[in-house]
């Protein structure tokens, strides 16, 4: 008798917290699906908004990914800086095609430190940006020693075939 009511308890357990995630995704502005089917520059507005939610800009960023444009980057290379969204901003820039994207993530090395600062130069180094060499090579100098290996595997990336 006790093992149907613990199994009771748990499938009641199991609903409520499903319910409760609905209610949430409900209530969340711009939920996923929702987010998917945004045009670009809809998807910018929502990455620039200082009132989106962490969820909305992470799941705006990666749907950039996949349809930025050159219009994108200003906002998105804005989130390098955010501990929470910066790989997601980071994603995003790997793949938006232009120079815009190269230049954004060059101009983030010098305001960027720590883990930040190695992530984008590993982005940098999925770019194979060849304008970051002189850049990357003075990292390769740096006190931090995983930013110097990650500034020598960026370098390596570059110059490969």
């Amino acid at each position: 008798m006790a093992r149907v009511t613990m199994l009771a308890l748990l499938a009641a357990s199991l609903c409520f917290a499903q319910g409760q995630k609905d209610l949430d995704e409900a209530n969340t502005p711009h939920r996923s699906a929702a987010i998917w089917k945004m045009s670009t520059g809809e998807l910018n507005t929502v990455v620039a908004d200082p009132e989106a939610g962490d969820f909305e800009k992470a799941k705006a960023c990666q749907r950039l990914g996949v349809v930025g444009d050159a219009s994108s980057v200003p906002g998105v290379a804005a989130l390098l800086s955010n501990r929470t969204l910066s790989h997601y901003a980071r994603t995003a820039l790997e793949t938006i095609p232009g120079p815009a994207a190269d230049t954004a993530l060059r101009e983030a090395l010098a305001r960027l430190d720590g883990d930040l600062l190695v992530g984008v130069v590993n982005s940098i180094g999925r770019r194979k940006d060849p304008l970051a060499l002189d850049a990357l090579a003075k990292l390769r100098r740096s006190d931090d020693a995983e930013i110097r290996s990650a500034a020598e595997a960026a370098i390596g990336r570059i110059r490969s075939p």
